[in-house]
């Protein structure tokens, strides 16, 4: 932990601000210590790592850890940058000098990208074990001293209100904590006046035919049936559901019905038939397992609840990044909300 972000962390249950004692200590890197609240509690660090959760609380989302892990996410670049990025900021310029906090970074792959565009400092919350594997082999703290990565929940974060001038982002992350709402106020409540919350939340789909058929009969049945499924099992599916996705015809349509998710894959410059094939493939397999992974929730939010709840946050529409162009049909891929604060 990098001595300097102490100021912005508080004690998670009663917001006091919290004080160190270091063990192990590299220039302003804290390897080993403790951080002290007022109030008693002592949040371990270990291997650079605050830690604001017992194991048991992130053994519950042990399918993420393993999911990040296993998959990593740093081959897809291309498409955080043709999809997150361009549909949701414009361009990377949006990171640069800026203090970010990535929510449920997950592998740390998004992360890297916002400190290779320039961020000023990039702040990872993730709750699952992959902040002690994954996440270490993708950033180096040698080639990036001025990264942090906390262990903790998102819908209670360890950071001060008002803290953050910058970008706290939470990119489908929100759907799958306990309450979406409750984790989208306690983040706004973290961004300071002129930073802005980034979010994106799954949507519930129109009623009709082809979402009945995916709550009742295809998406729902599944997802009740892997809830307690091994990661052996989900993923030998997820790779079922890949090579379904190249027989054409049947692919897309698997898709439609929710047995299997790809979203859209960009075609990088160059390259192949074959190669753009196995990124297909690549694809629907990790984005199949994330939706039929063994984690607790996977909330889909009706667009009228999500906008109410957003201008309730924050009631000039001026403020709300886009605004519109978030709950047009079909969404732009990857976009997020830009709430601004006051």
């Amino acid at each position: 932990m990098l001595l300097r972000i102490l100021p912005l962390l508080c004690d998670p249950e009663t917001g006091d601000p919290l004080t160190v004692e270091i063990t192990e200590q590299e220039g302003e890197d804290v390897i080993e210590g403790v951080l002290v609240s007022p109030s008693g509690h002592r949040y371990p660090i270990r291997n650079r790592v605050p830690r604001f959760v017992e194991p048991e609380i992130f053994e519950s989302v042990k399918s993420f850890g393993n999911q990040w892990n296993h998959f990593n996410f740093v081959d897809f670049k291309q498409n955080w940058l043709d999809h997150t990025v361009a549909n949701t900021f414009g361009g990377t310029e949006a990171f640069r000098d800026k203090v970010i906090v990535d929510c449920g970074g997950g592998s740390g792959a998004q992360s890297l990208w916002m400190l290779e565009a320039g961020a000023r400092e990039v702040i990872m919350l993730e709750l699952s074990n992959s902040v002690d594997d994954v996440v270490a082999r993708n950033i180096s703290p040698a080639d990036w001293p001025n990264f942090t990565v906390i262990q903790c929940s998102i819908d209670h974060p360890p950071i001060r209100s008002n803290a953050i001038d910058g970008i706290v982002i939470c990119h489908n992350v929100i759907q799958h904590t306990e309450s979406v709402e409750r984790t989208a106020r306690a983040l706004f409540g973290i961004v300071a006046p002129g930073g802005e919350f980034v979010f994106n939340c799954y949507r519930a789909g129109k009623p009709g035919l082809f979402t009945f058929i995916k709550n009742h009969v295809t998406y729902g049945p599944l997802r009740r049936a892997f809830r307690n499924a091994s990661f052996e099992t989900i993923l030998a599916y997820s790779r079922l559901m890949g090579g379904v996705r190249l027989v054409p015809g049947l692919g897309k349509l698997a898709n439609k019905l929710r047995l299997s998710l790809t979203g859209k894959v960009p075609r990088q410059l160059g390259e192949s038939w074959l190669d753009h094939q196995r990124q297909i493939y690549r694809q629907t397999v990790l984005n199949t397992f994330d939706m039929f992974g063994s984690h607790s929730y996977q909330h889909q939010i009706p667009d009228a609840e999500l906008r109410a709840m957003v201008l309730d946050m924050q009631p000039d529409p001026a403020r709300i990044g886009n605004l519109e162009a978030y709950f047009i049909r079909p969404q732009p891929a990857g976009i997020g909300l830009r709430v601004q604060k006051s």
